[in-house]
């Protein structure tokens, strides 16, 4: 590749560790973020929000390795009203900071931005 020249890339989706039956995370992630089911199944579901990222889950295959991953969202405590919100669990609340990081019912990590007080 020549000095200037760049790369055709587009980012295409974030991908996360999808258990067993990655429908479930799919459905759950939906809840929150709204968005529409692209591929729905016990192997691999897509869900693609109104922004246009995709998350990808997938089940963890000898063809297919994954590990669970890391996205992170801004939103405002209200979130914490949500009825999926207890499936989360508190990994750490940092001191002094907006922000914690929380575990999915599935291994990833969900570090979250409070946009607002409490």
């Amino acid at each position: 590749m020549a000095d200037g020249e760049t790369l055709d890339l587009q980012f295409y989706s974030i991908n996360l560790d999808g258990g067993e039956n990655t429908s479930l995370p799919a459905q759950f992630y939906q809840s929150f973020f709204g968005g529409r089911l692209l591929k729905e199944s016990f192997g691999h579901s897509e869900l693609q929000l109104d922004s246009g990222e995709t998350i990808v889950f997938s089940k963890n295959t000898e063809h297919c390795p994954v590990r669970p991953g890391t996205i992170t969202i801004r939103c405002d405590h209200k979130v914490k009203n949500h009825p999926q919100f207890s499936n989360l669990k508190l990994v750490e609340q940092v001191p002094g900071k907006n922000y914690s990081l929380y575990e999915d019912p599935w291994g990833n990590w969900v570090w979250i931005y409070f946009t607002d007080s409490k």
